[in-house]
């Protein structure tokens, strides 16, 4: 039977993660998986639309200073709320992405998991 992990995470909260028979952490926290982890990580962090992003937060963020300071006309009001909107969807869109990147690593630990049971009954 799986127990939870008792790995404690960065803020302080319990990790929710099970811990298959024979373990001690589950498959993130595992140290046989470091390397694994870090590879998709790498892959993550090296993605286009996370450099895409990024640029798009420092344009949006550079557009929005020069509304607000007048700089660009002739409504500067309404097109910086705009471009707050804009940056509200961008800030959704970059926590849809990591919740993405979360549910990768999770289908792999279970795919990883379900491997090892059918090895164990084959």
């Amino acid at each position: 039977m799986d127990r939870q992990c008792p790995t404690l995470k960065r803020n302080g909260d319990r990790c929710k993660g099970n811990v298959p028979e024979g373990r001690y952490h589950c498959w993130f926290h595992d140290p046989a998986n470091t390397d694994k982890r870090r590879r998709i990580a790498s892959k993550a962090g090296k993605s286009k639309k996370s450099k895409l992003s990024r640029d798009l937060h420092a344009l949006l963020e550079d557009l929005t200073e020069r509304v607000i300071d007048g700089e660009l006309e002739p409504y500067p009001a309404s097109v910086a709320g705009q471009l707050v909107g804009v940056r509200l969807r961008l800030l959704e869109y970059e926590r849809k992405r990591r919740e993405t990147e979360d549910l990768e690593v999770r289908v792999e630990e279970l795919t990883e998991r379900l491997e090892r049971q059918q090895r164990r009954g084959a």
